[in-house]
């Protein structure tokens, strides 16, 4: 009897683990796109000169995988607010670092194979970006940044984060997630998954 349990335990965990690595639509990974600095590109306050830090956040796409995929949309969840796009955040093709307005100008079998996306409202002080600049960027200077058109390139997302722990903490503090919808031809219905985004 207890061969018996095992086995059907066996094949259960098995199958659960087969469905679930075929039903798996994205992943995020430690991204080697850089990091920069710029202004904030729609401040409320126009006399102000914030400074935002533009941080990757790379997810592998396993798309193409899934022939009766129709339609795909993200949203982007930061402290517990939903975010619009291109106001708040702005979403890349890794490749070709083109920017992509919705997964739903790609159809099966042609969705990319990774993305990245960069939040455009990290603001920072003008004391951090003087830090980051003369350690990773030393041949510019803070006062270069006079418009949104001007960027700073500071290092990989894989390096800065090893480098900032303590920012990357407080990044973590109020949990930021990523939510992609579905919809599947085949079965008629709406697939919705959320993920914690692990900075």
């Amino acid at each position: 009897m207890k061969k018996i349990i095992l086995l059907i335990s066996t094949i259960l965990f098995a199958l659960c683990f087969t469905n679930c690595k075929e039903k798996k639509y994205f992943e995020e990974i430690v991204s080697e796109k850089n990091v920069s600095i710029t202004k904030l590109r729609f401040p409320r306050d126009t006399e102000k000169e914030d400074l935002v830090i533009n941080i990757p956040v790379e997810f592998n796409l396993y798309l193409n995988n899934f022939p009766n995929i129709w339609f795909v949309n993200i949203y982007y969840d930061k402290n517990n607010h939903g975010c619009v796009i291109v106001q708040d955040f702005l979403i890349n093709e890794s490749q070709t670092d083109k920017t992509i307005f919705t997964l739903d100008e790609f159809q099966y079998p042609n969705y990319p194979k990774s993305i990245y996306l960069v939040e455009q409202k990290i603001k920072i002080s003008k004391e951090e970006a003087k830090k980051w600049i003369e350690k990773y960027n030393p041949k510019t200077a803070v006062e270069n940044i006079k418009s949104i058109d001007d960027t700073i390139t500071l290092v990989s997302y894989k390096k800065f984060r090893e480098d900032n722990p303590k920012f990357i903490e407080e990044l973590r503090r109020i949990p930021d997630s990523i939510k992609f919808v579905i919809k599947n031809r085949k079965e008629k219905k709406t697939i919705q998954i959320k993920e914690k985004i692990n900075w």
